[in-house]
C-alpha cells in the first residue's frame, strides 16, 4: 500500500510517501538528494518492502512537495531538526527498529545528522555522499560562497549539473528529464551547506556511532568518491561498511546493476535483523 501524507514541523508543511507491506518488522527511511523527491525511490521501496521494510519518507523543504521555494533550503541545523522530528515521528507511530538510507546531498545531510546528532536507530545506508561535490572547491571559492550565503541566502542558482551523468541507464535519464516535480536550482545556502558540511564530516568521521553502509560509483561526476574513500579512512573501522563500485555513475540504485546494489545492501542489513 502507498499513501501520501502530509506533516508538519515547526511551521513548515512536508509532503511524504509511505509504502507499507502487509507484514513489516523494520522501518526505512529515505532521505532523497538535491533537485529530486522522495517519489522517485518507489523501486527501491518495493525492493525493500519484500525485504520486510515498511519505506517512509519526507521531501525537503525546497523540494518536491514541500514549502518553499524550488532549491530553497533551511538552516543546516534547522534541517537535522526536521529529520530528527520525523525519525522521532516515525518512531513513536511504529515502535520498530529504523534504518536511514540517504542518497548525494541526502548522504551528505545523513552524516552531519548522525555525527551531530547521534540519533537511536539501527543503522545507516549513505549512497554516493556530499562530502566533496563534484571537483573540490578550493578555499577562495569557500569563502566566497560562505560570504554570499550569508548575505543572500534564498538566492538561487543553478549548479550546471549533468543530468546525462546519474545513470548508464537512458530510461531513467528520460524519466528524470520528464519529472514534473524535478527541478535545478540551488539557494546559495544549500550550495553552502553541502560543501561546508561535507567537510565537516570528512574532519569529525570519528565520531560516527551508529554502524553504517558507504557505497559510491568510482565513475560519479556529481560527488567525487574521494570524499567517501577518505570518510572511509578516518570512520571507526568497526561501524563503517566501505563498498565502491567500479565504473558506476552517481545514483547506484538507478544503474543497469541496481538489483545487484540493492542486494548487497540488503544482505549487509541481514547482519542487524533481530
Amino acid at each position: 500500500m502507498v499513501t501520501d501524507f502530509s506533516w508538519q514541523f515547526s511551521g513548515s508543511h512536508f509532503h511524504g510517501i509511505t509504502w507499507e507491506p502487509e507484514r513489516f518488522s523494520h522501518v526505512m527511511i529515505m532521505i532523497h538528494g538535491i533537485g529530486e523527491h522522495v517519489g522517485r525511490y518507489g523501486h527501491v521501496a518495493d525492493f525493500f518492502q519484500q525485504e520486510g521494510y515498511l519505506v517512509t519518507g519526507i521531501d525537503h523543504f525546497g523540494h518536491g512537495g514541500s514549502d518553499g521555494k524550488r532549491g530553497a533550503a533551511k538552516k543546516l541545523e534547522e534541517i537535522f531538526d526536521y529529520l530528527e522530528g520525523f525519525i522521532q515521528y516515525v518512531q513513536e507511530a511504529y515502535q520498530l527498529p529504523i534504518v536511514l538510507y540517504g542518497h548525494s546531498m541526502g548522504g551528505g545531510i545523513l552524516t552531519g545528522l548522525l555525527l551531530h546528532r547521534q540519533p537511536d536507530v539501527l543503522a545507516a545506508i549513505i549512497s554516493g555522499p556530499a562530502y566533496i561535490v563534484g571537483s573540490k572547491p578550493n578555499a577562495f571559492l569557500r569563502g566566497v560562497l560562505k560570504v554570499g550565503a550569508t548575505l543572500f541566502p534564498q538566492v538561487r542558482v543553478t549548479p550546471g549539473l549533468d543530468i546525462h551523468q546519474i545513470s548508464h541507464d537512458q530510461k531513467e535519464v528520460e524519466k528524470f528529464q520528464q519529472d514534473p516535480l524535478r527541478h535545478d536550482k540551488a539557494s546559495l545556502r544549500l550550495m553552502d551547506i553541502l560543501v561546508s558540511n561535507g567537510a565537516w564530516c570528512l574532519e569529525h568521521a570519528d565520531r560516527l556511532t551508529v554502524p553504517s553502509l558507504l557505497i559510491h560509483g568510482n565513475a560519479d561526476t556529481f560527488t567525487s568518491v574521494e570524499g567517501s574513500r577518505l570518510f572511509a579512512e578516518r570512520a571507526p573501522k568497526k561501524l563503517l561498511t566501505y563498498k565502491e563500485w567500479d565504473g558506476y555513475y552517481h545514483e547506484l540504485h538507478n544503474e543497469p546493476g541496481k538489483i545487484e546494489v540493492l542486494q548487497f545492501i540488503a544482505g549487509w542489513l541481514s547482519h542487524f535483523a533481530s
